[in-house]
Order: structure tokens, then sequence, then C-alpha cells
């Protein structure tokens, strides 16, 4: 925890983001992901509405689906040094590698539903961080 506020600290002094920036960065971060799961749970949906012969593909939507709320749900629930293991665990659980889950992670700190600058570059240090602890 002392090495959270020494880098916010840092943050704050040379302008980086803040505390409030940090939280802000992790809502949007879990919005992102939300939002993730919902066009793959979608995408799940209308393969099967439309061709069981894809099985695989459907399978695999719907795992990263999961995947993305698991991350929604750590990223607004844990604390920092929590949220890669918990990522791990999900990932693991639902058969998407590593390399997928930090995929789908960058994907949504790219992808924000904010205009607030200071929160996207948290939520891409959030997003970099939890990679970092993936790797």
């Amino acid at each position: 925890m002392a090495m959270e506020d020494a880098a916010a600290d840092l943050a704050a002094e040379f302008g980086g983001p803040g505390p409030e920036d940090m939280a802000n960065g992790a809502a949007a971060l879990a919005a992102g992901l939300l939002a993730q799961a919902h066009t793959l749970a979608g995408t799940a949906a209308a393969l099967e509405a439309s061709d069981a012969g894809h099985q695989g593909a459907i399978d695999a939507a719907a795992a990263r689906a999961a995947l993305a709320l698991a991350m929604a749900q750590a990223v607004s629930e844990a604390a920092g040094q929590a949220r890669p293991g918990l990522i791990r665990a999900a990932a693991q659980t639902l058969g998407v590698s590593l390399g997928g889950a930090v995929t789908q992670l960058r994907a949504a700190a790219l992808a924000l539903p904010t205009d607030d600058a200071a929160a996207r570059i948290a939520a891409a240090q959030i997003a970099g961080e939890i990679a970092a602890g993936l790797g």
C-alpha cells in the first residue's frame, strides 16, 4: 500500500493522475469491460441463433464475455495488487489465455466511455499494471 501512496504522491507532484483520477479511471475501465462483455455476449447469442455449427466460436465468445465481467469486477472491487491474481484465476477457469485476457483489458482501456483525459490516462495505467502482473 505504501508503494501505491508513493506513486499517487509522485503523480500528483508531476501532474499525473491523482487518487480521484485513478478512481475515475478504474470506473471507466470497468464500464469499458462491461460494454465489451455485452458485445461479446451478443455475438455469442447471434452465432447460436444463426448456426449451431459454430460451437467453438460460440463458446469462445461466451468465455470472453464472462472474462470481461470478471475483469470489470476485479477492477472495480479489488485492491490494485489483487487484480492480476483474480483475473488470472478467472481466465484459467474460463479457458482464456492470459495473452487473450491482456488483449481484452487493453482493448477496453482504448475504448473508454469518457472524455476525461486524466481518467483515460489512469485507466491505461491500471490496465498496464494489471498486464504487468499477469506477465
